[in-house]
């Protein structure tokens, strides 16, 4: 468990080298978040435990999220590493329509969820090809071969190092596989 000194030593680091990379005094800063030079100093020296008014008065002086404050405080997060060709292998089933893929990448947490994957279809056992509807972002690279997709009302061609985005509210999915099969990346983000 982290202890609250901890904490705040890591917010200090996080303060000072934020101010320093701006070329800012600790006068300055304070001026500018409306705090005492003092109160700059014992933050950036682990000596107090900051207000969350005081660290949002600092990151908008620093014009920061508040979150940077906080980025020297995290102790351990995931990361994933794939080799080419690699994967977790999954399978996504809906009705009359099947598909093998594999995971490159997962992640969620406050900010909310992230995933990637490297999908392949085969034209002749696509079945109904299924259409999504959700809340996040879309980005499609296509690798191999040729298709259509749609967006709501609007559909494009996508051949290989052709890409798409777009806001996942919209209906979407495959219109049309055109060639024997088609391979592409796809990555997607929802909030929490």
């Amino acid at each position: 468990m982290t202890k609250q000194s901890d904490i705040d030593a890591a917010v200090g680091r996080a303060l000072h080298r934020l101010r320093q990379e701006r070329d800012l005094t600790a006068a300055q800063l304070a001026a500018q978040a409306g705090v005492s030079a003092a109160m700059v100093s014992r933050i950036e020296n682990g000596q107090v435990s900051p207000s969350l008014k005081t660290l949002d008065a600092l990151a908008q002086a620093l014009d920061v999220s508040i979150m940077a404050l906080f980025s020297n405080s995290v102790s351990a997060t995931d990361v994933h590493h794939v080799k080419a060709g690699d994967g977790l292998p999954a399978r996504r089933v809906t009705d009359n329509h099947a598909h093998d893929y594999l995971l490159l990448g997962k992640h969620s947490g406050p900010g909310g969820a992230f995933e990637s994957a490297r999908i392949q279809i085969q034209r002749e056992q696509a079945g109904t090809l299924p259409r999504y509807q959700h809340e996040g972002h879309v980005f499609i690279q296509m690798l191999k071969g040729k298709a259509t997709y749609a967006c709501a009302n609007e559909l494009f061609a996508l051949a290989p190092g052709d890409s798409l985005s777009f806001d996942a509210k919209l209906p979407h999915g495959f219109a049309e596989i055109e060639s024997d099969d088609i391979e592409f990346i796809t990555v997607s983000t929802r909030p929490n």
